[in-house]
This record gives structure tokens, C-alpha cells and sequence, in this order.
């Protein structure tokens, strides 16, 4: 990759789809934990009280509460490890890091590039200086003489 516009597209396309990534991730985790949720509040209630009624008879109304209880804990606790575990592939999330990585490291050495060559550029500007420079000292040296003699003949 030579074009560094080129690279920081391919960086912002990684960007977005890395962000769209975790955000699909997000979005599915919450959907599940919404229809977990529903499923907890309305069924759950139903199921319940006929566990409860069918329990009493013969558990007695504390300990069929402590049973039905428990089996709400049993079933919130698998439907939150199944909406933990939902998400997009890694392999998806993987390549696009990947390429997001490449892409920064081929910009960092274009612009270490051209750091070098503006080091270069300056050098050469600084010994074009003192070259400009030098020029009127030599001018005047070379000139000094002549003048002097010019002064001479004109005193004749």
C-alpha cells in the first residue's frame, strides 16, 4: 500500500466495521436478555403459582415456595449464560482488527518516510544557505583588491 489516503480509509472502514460488530453483539445480547426477561415475568408467574398450588398439599406452603424459588433461580441463571455466550463470529471481528492493524502500521512507515525525507530536505536547504551565504564573502574578498587598485589609479 503506497497511497496514505488509500490507508486511512481502509482504518476507518476497520473502525466501522469493528464497531459494527460489537454493536450487533450488543444488540443480540439484549434482545435476549429482553425476551428472557418477558418469559421470567409472564410464564414465570403462571408457572409458579401452579407449582405452588400443586406443592401444598403435601410440602406444605413454606417449602413449596422454597422449591418453586429455586427452580426460578435455575431457570434465570441458564438463560442468562445463554444470552452472555450469543454473538457475532470472532473470526469477523479478528479479520477486521487484522486489517485495521496493517493498515496503521503502513501509515506509520509512510509518515516516519516522509519525516526522513523532510530531515533531508531541511539539511539541503540549510547547505544551500550557507553556500548563499558564502557567496558575498567570497565576492567581497575577491572584490577587495580590485577595488583597492581602482582606488590607487584614481589617486594618480
Amino acid at each position: 500500500m503506497t497511497d496514505p489516503v488509500m490507508k486511512l480509509q481502509i482504518i476507518a472502514r476497520a473502525e466501522l466495521a469493528l464497531a459494527q460488530i460489537r454493536l450487533q453483539r450488543l444488540i443480540q445480547r439484549s434482545a435476549l436478555f429482553v425476551v428472557a426477561m418477558v418469559f421470567a415475568l409472564l410464564g414465570l408467574g403462571m408457572f409458579n403459582l401452579a407449582i405452588f398450588f400443586a406443592l401444598s398439599p403435601t410440602q406444605g406452603s413454606a417449602t413449596a415456595a422454597l422449591i418453586v424459588a429455586l427452580i426460578d433461580s435455575a431457570i434465570m441463571a441458564i438463560v442468562l449464560l445463554v444470552s452472555l455466550k450469543a454473538s457475532p463470529k470472532q473470526s469477523e471481528e479478528k479479520l477486521a482488527r487484522e486489517i485495521r492493524d496493517l493498515a496503521y502500521k503502513e501509515l506509520n512507515r509512510d509518515i516516519e518516510k516522509v519525516k526522513t525525507e523532510i530531515s533531508e530536505i531541511t539539511s539541503d536547504l540549510r547547505s544551500i544557505r550557507a553556500g548563499i551565504l558564502a557567496i558575498p564573502t567570497a565576492a567581497v574578498n575577491t572584490l577587495l583588491p580590485i577595488l583597492r587598485l581602482m582606488v590607487k589609479s584614481v589617486k594618480k
